[in-house]
């Protein structure tokens, strides 16, 4: 299937994909460091059979007809509503006061935008919010109220970071001028060869708070905000369009200490994270 994709990706200049945190890594002095950790109920591309729809979760729902997210809509998919993971695939480790990366794939969104039309500059946001106290029928539109200070909506929570989903250096392999630039820039070889033969994942990282109790779960909402503005042709009035993943983190005591990290196959081989990582988020504009 990724082959495929990117097969697609080259010849067609199309996006196939939205989407998803395909992993966790706690970052230590600039390095991805330890055992990966993965979402609840995460399906892996290398699953026989896997399709997109095993980790996509869109609000409002393609089905719906509406064009705004309501107070109906669960921020979880029905397979991440509860804290369980995947055989094989299990939370990540991390100390309160850790730096934390979420990593996902780009997809065409950020190197080919044309695709897009009535998108906003750097592929919209990514906001990640966390709590101690998540609920199975958390509501995305409560989640949304959580300010960073931790005293929005009902105050079980708060907003960790916001940033653009475009990383800055992330890239699927394909013939767009962004990515051809990025693949010199921020070449992903294979041992032994030079040049990009693997795409560079995005990421946004976090710190988890320093007062999350040891021994506790930490839960956090990756939620991508993509809306259409108004006036694209069939939207004059625009369209919400979030995606979402919900992972949890186990809080240990001691230090991480396995290592750089290492990924599964066809994952993500790179081991240095991005130069910097905002402790506040920045404040971008929700869109409902």
């Amino acid at each position: 299937m990724y082959w495929l994709h990117l097969f697609l990706a080259l010849f067609l200049g199309r996006t196939l994909a939205y989407s998803w945190i395909e992993q966790l890594t706690v970052v230590i002095n600039g390095i991805f460091t330890g055992e990966n950790g993965y979402p609840r109920g995460y399906v892996p591309r290398s699953s026989p059979g896997f399709t997109d729809k095993a980790m996509v979760y869109l609000l409002p729902p393609s089905e719906s007809t509406r064009t705004r997210v309501n107070g109906t809509e669960l921020i979880c998919a029905p397979n991440q509503r509860t804290s369980s993971q995947a055989a094989g695939y299990g939370r990540l480790q991390a100390m309160a006061g850790s730096r934390v990366a979420l990593k996902y794939l780009e997809n065409g969104h950020v190197t080919i935008p044309q695709n897009q039309p009535g998108k906003p500059p750097g592929a919209g946001t990514v906001y990640v919010f966390g709590t101690s106290h998540p609920r199975t029928n958390e509501v995305l539109t409560s989640v949304l109220e959580w300010t960073s200070e931790g005293l929005g909506g009902d105050g079980r929570g708060k907003l960790l970071v916001a940033r653009t989903f475009d990383d800055g250096r992330c890239y699927q392999i394909n013939n767009g001028n962004i990515s051809l630039l990025r693949q010199k820039t921020f070449p992903v070889p294979f041992p032994g060869r030079s040049g990009s033969f693997h795409e560079q994942w995005c990421e946004i990282d976090f710190i988890v708070p320093r007062n999350v109790p040891v021994g506790s779960l930490y839960t956090v909402y990756w939620v991508w905000a993509w809306p259409t503005r108004a006036g694209v042709p069939g939207l004059p009035d625009g369209k919400d369009e979030y995606y979402t993943t919900c992972s949890d983190l186990d809080i240990i005591a001691g230090p991480i200490r396995n290592g750089i990290s290492t990924s599964l196959s066809g994952q993500d081989p790179q081991t240095a994270a991005l130069p910097s990582c905002p402790t506040t988020y920045t404040a971008y504009p929700l869109t409902t």
